[in-house]
């Protein structure tokens, strides 16, 4: 099984090394970039990684990891390739747009400054009891993402609604959700749960980051969930 981790809104792998250090010996994974110009809407960026990743081969199977932006790109994605999907992991993820659109820019707005304002980073994404290198590491990928880039990925999530989430029956998915994330809110959680009613779900006390902030626990979580798959499996 390969397991394939998509990014949340900063595209990019840069923030996933505490992942990478807490995988199993043996797994294979995959860390996924987003393209940092072009169209970021999700059927745009679903035909890009169906191009670009490659199929698997000898019966191999791929479980998509993904975070926050990147669950509904999952959904997608493994509506694709259903042929080679075991399952699919939505970490802090959502089904439709998470806050009331009229709104929803006011706790993104720091993202588009120059250098965002560490208080509003602790507060709605890394949270309160951060440490400083991990507040600043994750500023400097902020920073280094085309502003142009993140409005779009931003009028994107803004756009969703839950009917633009193909079905995928028969696939089994993980949810891990942040006890504390103040970027996502209680509803929208809710809403993904009752979306996909057959999904295992974990509550983990975290902020939205949940995989920068609880590596290891949710690493824990898709190894049970991964094994749990090949379980059924060996059992057909």
């Amino acid at each position: 099984m390969i397991w394939t981790f998509l990014p949340g809104l900063h595209g990019t792998e840069e923030l996933y090394q505490s992942l990478r250090d807490r995988l199993p010996e043996g797994v294979v994974a995959e860390f996924v970039n987003l393209p940092s110009k072009g169209k970021q809407d999700y059927q745009t960026l679903a035909d890009h990684l169906d191009r670009e990743l490659p199929k698997t081969s000898n019966g191999s199977k791929r479980l998509f990891i993904a975070e926050s932006f990147s669950g509904p790109l999952a959904i997608r994605l493994a509506a694709m390739r259903r042929e080679e999907i075991a399952g699919i992991v939505l970490a802090a993820c959502f089904c439709e747009a998470p806050l009331n659109p009229g709104i929803a820019l006011l706790p993104l707005r720091p993202l588009f400054m120059v250098k965002p304002p560490r208080k509003a980073l602790r507060h709605f994404l890394i949270g309160n009891d951060a440490g400083e290198a991990e507040v600043a590491g994750f500023q400097e990928v902020v920073q280094s993402i085309p502003s142009a880039t993140l409005s779009k990925r931003i009028r994107t999530i803004l756009e969703l609604t839950e009917d633009d989430n193909p079905d995928v029956p028969n696939i089994p998915i993980l949810i891990l959700q942040a006890n504390n994330d103040n970027l996502v809110p209680w509803e929208a959680q809710s809403k993904l749960e009752a979306n996909y009613p057959e999904a295992t779900i974990h509550w983990i006390e975290s902020p939205h980051l949940i995989f920068q902030r609880c590596p290891g626990e949710c690493i824990q979580h898709i190894v049970d969930f991964a094994e749990g798959i090949n379980s059924a499996s060996s059992l057909q």
